[in-house]
């Protein structure tokens, strides 16, 4: 099914076979099966994310870090929060959080924590030291420890009256919908991010690439759902466990950096061997370890520097295989989109995040939202999978992908509707059956249709056209047939006559060019970027070329039995012709007046060409003229009209040859054409010129005559007929009339004695 060339070698995508023993591959899960329990994976961790974000006490106040002032003022205050009864306009500064005390038994004002712009800061790792990290987290586990009371007294400062006001709430849980956008975005990406690669893996177990495009899933798993949690805290969370979820980001981060590195090292040509990979979380994990035990000097140095050197290093290896793939065009184009993905997902993160903490200064957007950078990656993946089959996968894939999701959509409803509503099972799954059919059915073939875009006739528009390829009437209306169902099929970006002999059908390059062997007289066809070249020659293509080139020499065989047939019921006629009524005329020859003995000669001389036509004899091209310029001229003496007919050149006149189909329409137009002058043009000279090529034979019969009338009835002359006879067999009538005379050019394509 493919050939490999010279130029590129078709290289194993990860480098080697990670699962070992063919035994393994027996007990392996199918890919739909894996899928459904990384989607599973996907819901526990969503709903663990989610319970620990929600199980923080919520004071229902929407605070901003003011660092003019070093401060935290309210943005806004949440309906049915905790605070909803108090009256604090926008842009009051909460001065201090303490434990609101009973004032009767403890007989003086609570204690309070003056509140700082940095006490908000959305992840630490940009403080200027270790020593103000430690204090950070410090502060952080004696903020929520306040909040956690039953109690909490608030200072406020009111800015335009400049008046201090304690006020006392009741912190309570936070419910779902208290979390803010950019949880959700981190979240999302995170879960969407594993998906992908989980996908990717799933189908290509064996392969290291897309074992380290999977891990990279894990790692943005677990970076983007701990900065979730802490970084949308409302105000604070106990510093040990900020702590954890900080290392277990920086972990994620990590892991991914490492994985896109291990990924480029191996993917699409191995640049090391597989054992050298191991030094690659090796020193991620010393750089780690460092890190937490503050070994480095201060916390941008241990996570953002060594997150800008993978993201340096990502890009040299994309460069690096993006040069190696440049005598390869798919690996080249591959290299291209995976490339681009990467770069663009996870260099706009540090370049909006990491580089601007390096230089102190602030980030122009939330790191939360900056996480929607990878979706760029995993969505460019999945897209760079259906138009340049990425890791060797196919629009097949999506297929597993969307019916394990549909799967999915059954089950989360399913719990929605207990958990929520506290619907009965029964009624429940039954209403989830009711919305996963009539809403995510729907939309996954919506989706289906827009990724697997090519657009195949029905069933019967191709074996209508298959029929057409093959009971054209001629060799080249066959072959233009041919190659326009083909474009119609696949539309390319070239259909070129392939340079190699074909035996079969089959996808070359991997995917860029199909190979169809001589079918319908067309010679073998090399059909080069199919779809626009917005995708590739796949399996399914494959077998489809297969099937139409089976159909169409079919077709063939049976029209060359049904032309054997009729051409054996011609010979009969033919002989039937040539025997009884070609004796009984030639009989009469002698025995008729002169008068009508040219008439008799005639008809035998037509006989003659019908029972050559019939017997699928070829005349040679002199014979013909000459036999229509001896006719011509008899012709025109009757009418008192002078002829000129030059000679010709002989040796291409007789190298020239015409079937019958050829003869009948030149003598007949010819003798269309004389009868014309003779009846209408009251012309006193009529002269032919031959203008012959080793293809085309050109014949001008011109006249001295009154010419053709503009328009009108009179314009007739049987042009439309001889026009008809000339088109039917390739040819073309050209006529020119002026005052001076009419001229009549016909023109037919010629083929070489011994040569189709």
């Amino acid at each position: 099914m493919r050939t490999i060339g010279k130029a590129e070698q078709r290289l194993p995508t990860g480098g080697c076979d990670v699962t070992g023993q063919a035994a393994g591959e027996a007990r392996r899960l199918s890919p739909g099966s894996i899928l459904l329990r990384v989607m599973l994976i996907c819901i526990a961790a969503a709903v663990v994310t989610v319970a620990i974000a929600i199980s923080r006490p919520y004071l229902g106040l929407e605070l901003a870090a003011d660092p003019v002032r070093n401060a935290i003022t309210v943005r806004s205050v949440a309906l049915g929060g905790p605070a909803d009864g108090l009256r604090v306009s926008p842009g009051t500064k909460l001065a201090a959080i303490g434990s609101a005390r009973d004032s009767a038994s403890a007989g003086q004002v609570p204690a309070a924590v003056q509140l700082t712009a940095g006490d908000l800061v959305e992840d630490p790792d940009g403080l200027e030291s270790y020593a103000a990290l430690a204090d950070f987290m410090k502060r952080q586990t004696e903020l929520a420890g306040i909040i956690s009371g039953q109690t909490v007294a608030l200072d406020f400062t009111d800015n335009a009256t400049r008046t201090t006001y304690v006020a006392t709430i009741q912190p309570r849980a936070r419910s779902i919908a208290d979390l803010p956008v950019v949880f959700w975005v981190q979240l999302l990406s995170g879960l969407a991010s594993f998906a992908i690669g989980a996908w990717v893996w799933s189908m290509r177990r064996g392969d290291l690439a897309a074992g380290m495009f999977a891990l990279s899933g894990v790692g943005l798993l677990l970076s983007a759902l701990p900065a979730a949690i802490y970084s949308t805290r409302e105000l604070a969370i106990d510093g040990g466990l900020f702590f954890g979820l900080s290392v277990l980001n920086h972990f994620g981060t990590h892991l991914f950096g490492g994985a896109m590195i291990a990924l480029f090292l191996s993917y699409p040509r191995p640049l090391v061997r597989p054992v050298w990979l191991l030094a690659i979380p090796l020193i991620l994990a010393a750089t780690l370890t460092a890190d937490v035990t503050r070994l480095l000097p201060d916390p941008v140095t241990g996570m953002y520097v060594p997150m800008l050197i993978e993201m340096l290093a990502i890009i040299a290896l994309i460069l690096l295989q993006r040069w190696l793939a440049r005598d390869m065009p798919v690996s080249r184009a591959a290299m291209r989109w995976l490339g681009l993905s990467v770069v663009i997902g996870a260099g706009a993160f540090v370049a909006a995040i990491a580089i601007p903490l390096l230089f102190e200064i602030e980030p122009a957007i939330s790191q939360g939202f900056a996480f929607a950078f990878f979706l760029l990656i995993y969505s460019g993946i999945a897209l760079g999978i259906r138009r340049y089959r990425l890791f060797e996968l196919g629009d097949w894939s999506f297929r597993i992908l969307f019916y394990t999701s549909g799967a999915v959509v059954l089950l989360v409803l399913d719990a929605a509707l207990i958990w929520f509503l506290h619907l009965e099972r029964g009624p429940a799954l039954g209403i989830s059956l009711l919305i996963t059919s009539f809403g995510y059915l729907p939309l996954r073939d919506a989706l289906w249709r827009g990724i697997y875009s090519k657009r195949l006739p029905p069933v019967h528009e191709l074996f209508a056209g298959a029929m057409e390829v093959a009971f054209s009437l001629t060799r080249a209306e066959r072959t233009e047939r041919w190659r326009a169902l083909l474009a119609r099929l696949y539309d390319p970006l070239k259909i070129v006559p392939a340079k190699t002999p074909v035996g079969d059908v089959a996808v070359v390059d991997d995917g860029l060019d199909m190979l169809i062997p001589p079918v319908a007289d067309s010679p073998a066809l090399r059909l080069s970027y199919p779809f626009a070249g917005k995708g590739m020659f796949g399996p399914h293509d494959l077998q489809l070329a297969k099937q139409l080139v089976a159909l169409v020499m079919q077709a063939d065989t049976n029209r060359d039995a049904y032309d054997r047939g009729v051409l054996e019921e011609r010979q009969r006629i033919a002989r039937d012709l040539h025997d009884d009524v070609g004796a009984r005329l030639l009989t009469g020859l002698h025995s008729v007046d002169d008068r009508t003995r040219p008439v008799l000669h005639a008809a035998l001389s037509d006989i003659r060409s019908i029972v050559s036509g019939l017997n699928g004899e070829e005349a040679a091209l002199d014979r013909v003229l000459a036999e229509a310029r001896h006719e011509t001229a008899r012709r025109l003496e009757t009418a008192g009209i002078a002829l000129e007919w030059p000679a010709m050149e002989e040796e291409l006149a007789q190298n020239a040859v015409l079937d019958y189909r050829q003869t009948k329409a030149l003598v007949s137009s010819v003798r269309e054409i004389v009868s014309n002058v003779m009846r209408h043009a009251h012309a006193t000279r009529v002269r032919a010129d031959i203008a012959l090529t080793g293809t085309d034979l050109t014949l001008r019969i011109s006249d001295d005559g009154w010419g053709m009338p503009a328009d009108g009835p009179g314009r007739g002359f049987g042009l439309d007929n001889v026009r008809r006879r000339v088109e039917e067999i390739g040819g073309s009538l050209t006529a020119a009339s002026t005052p001076g005379g009419t001229s009549m050019a016909i023109a037919v394509p010629l083929k070489t004695a011994g040569h189709p």
